[in-house]
């Protein structure tokens, strides 16, 4: 049986180490992140792609971005996904993208579109692993363009985000393409809302 003192010095691998300890410190960038999954039910469905791409100041940083797939049974493909025509040696195992992406995000902000159900789809991945649960900061765009529409809890797809604010949005061919997406709309609303 293990002993109290056992349970809390628990010896977790050094990213997780290195992403906890990130916090101590004010974070200086925004991560736009755009995942796409094999369904909705966090329960049931896992992660298939995800896309991150840095916004310090009023800049999106292209060369600071990323998108990683991930590899799954065949019975776990998502047909989105698989349209991308990435192969199975570009694919890489769930835990080493979750490492990749923490790595990354390190304490900064997140961004995105209904960043609720991706924030819950990562934390499952991380209760696989074993670890603690996301602890970034969070911003939806989607609840920002609801403020800034004075409306209560509508949903908008980026389509329909992209055309409020007259703004257009390039073709969705991949999931870093949602994450550019995200960020402009992202860079739209913070002006329109006065976010520093």
């Amino acid at each position: 049986m293990l002993g109290i003192s056992n349970i809390f010095n628990k010896d977790y691998p050094e990213f997780w180490k290195k992403y906890t300890d990130s916090f101590k410190f004010k974070a200086k960038k925004y991560v736009v992140l755009s995942i796409e999954t094999s369904g909705i039910d966090p329960d049931k469905d896992v992660i298939m792609a995800i896309a991150a791409t840095s916004v310090i100041g009023n800049r999106i940083i292209i060369k600071d971005s990323f998108e990683i797939f991930i590899q799954r049974n065949h019975d776990q493909i998502n047909p989105i996904v698989d349209s991308f025509n990435i192969n199975l040696e570009q694919r890489i195992s769930e835990q080493e993208a979750i490492v990749t992406l923490l790595e990354y995000l390190s304490n900064s902000i997140i961004i995105g579109h209904r960043i609720n159900f991706d924030i819950e789809m990562l934390d499952k991945c991380l209760s696989r692993m074993k670890l603690g649960k996301i602890r970034n900061e969070a911003f939806d765009i989607e609840a920002m363009y609801n403020k800034l529409k004075e409306t209560n809890e509508k949903s908008y797809s980026l389509e329909e985000m992209g055309n409020g604010l007259k703004m257009q949005l390039s073709n969705r061919n991949s999931v870093a393409d949602d994450a550019y997406s995200i960020a402009l709309l992202f860079l739209k609303l913070k002006e329109k809302l006065g976010i520093e």
